[in-house]
């Protein structure tokens, strides 16, 4: 009796064990979610216009309006400099070897203006890790091109004035580390090996080695002579710049030149020199070649075909550059 009667309720149970079972073969058991694989983030690209431009600005806006540092270093204060703290400064002299063996200033680095620089831009940058890089050339032009480019990318560097001058260089007998007589070595200094530095933009350093890896033959420099002939045959065919002060392009200057200032002025008129020189080379000039060097490679890199006047305008006590001959037109 009992059994008939728990029979239907285990049949009940039998057949809502079954329904549960073929629910469950078709909709599987929910599983506790899992967060989907993060997304690698992609860094977005470079604006390489943008990096450099702004490199650039900030290069000539950190002088100040006075320009009391134009990224140089007199002969006398590099000599002190290194007699009392020569582990703060590293010397890279970039003129060609055989001048450097015949004599350097110690401790300094050989690598050759051109193709090397861009070859050894990372062991420049880590041998000048948490020091001042010093560049020393013939007469402080190469060394002011050089000395920009290191700057905007990263580097914290400054030009010897007038170079390592000397009898060698014409026009720089008593001028220049040689020239002031500071002793030299002839022991060659090779480049040390330590940890790499990371580079702050790409884009500025592929635009610097671009730079030195497509070096033309007149280092981006015009010779006075070949200057002077153009403005005669081909004037239009070149923008001048006088980057010197306003009251000395007022006493004097090259016909058709513009006066732009070293410094902040550069950053503030680099659209209007780029939009007002399409379709010309600018020609930028200073007073012994050295500022405009400076401007010259940068100006360059911001895609400027630009090139700096050999030896400048001239200055008292300078008997290079174009004011010194006196076949020379100079206008007011």
């Amino acid at each position: 009796m009992l059994k008939r009667k728990l029979s239907p309720i285990l049949s009940l149970f039998v057949i809502t064990g079954l329904l549960v079972t073929g629910c469950g073969q078709t909709q599987p058991a929910a599983t506790t979610p899992t967060n989907p694989p993060a997304a690698t983030a992609s860094a977005p690209a470079e604006d390489s216009v943008k990096a450099i431009k702004g490199a650039v600005e900030t290069y000539f806006n950190d002088m100040g309006s006075t320009v009391k540092n134009s990224y140089k270093i007199a002969e006398k204060d590099l000599k002190d400099e290194l007699d009392k703290n020569p582990d703060k400064y590293v010397v890279l002299d970039v003129r060609k070897a055989d001048a450097y063996a015949q004599g350097h200033i110690k401790g300094a680095i050989n690598v050759p203006y051109g193709p090397d620089i861009a070859k050894n831009l990372d062991n420049i940058r880590a041998i000048a890790k948490d020091k001042t890089l010093i560049v020393a050339c013939y007469t402080g032009q190469t060394a002011g091109q050089t000395d920009s480019l290191l700057n905007v990318a990263g580097i914290k560097t400054l030009s010897l004035n007038s170079g390592m001058g000397g009898s060698g260089t014409p026009g720089f007998e008593n001028r220049g580390w040689l020239g002031q007589k500071y002793p030299t070595v002839t022991e060659p200094t090779a480049m040390p090996t330590v940890p790499a530095v990371a580079s702050k933009s790409k884009a500025i350093d592929e635009a610097v080695q671009k730079y030195f890896y497509e070096m033309p033959k007149d280092s981006y420099k015009i010779d006075l002579p070949v200057m002077k002939e153009a403005l005669v045959k081909e004037a239009d065919k070149y923008y001048i710049v006088d980057v010197r002060k306003a009251e000395d392009f007022a006493k004097g200057h090259i016909k058709g030149a513009v006066n732009i200032p070293y410094g902040p002025d550069i950053a503030k008129n680099l659209d209007s020199i780029k939009d007002n020189s399409k379709g010309k080379t600018v020609v930028v000039y200073c007073y012994t070649g050295q500022t405009a060097g400076q401007t010259d490679s940068l100006l360059n890199i911001y895609g400027i075909p630009t090139k700096s006047l050999n030896f400048g305008f001239g200055m008292a006590g300078f008997s290079k550059g174009w004011s010194a001959d006196k076949s020379y037109e100079v206008v007011q």
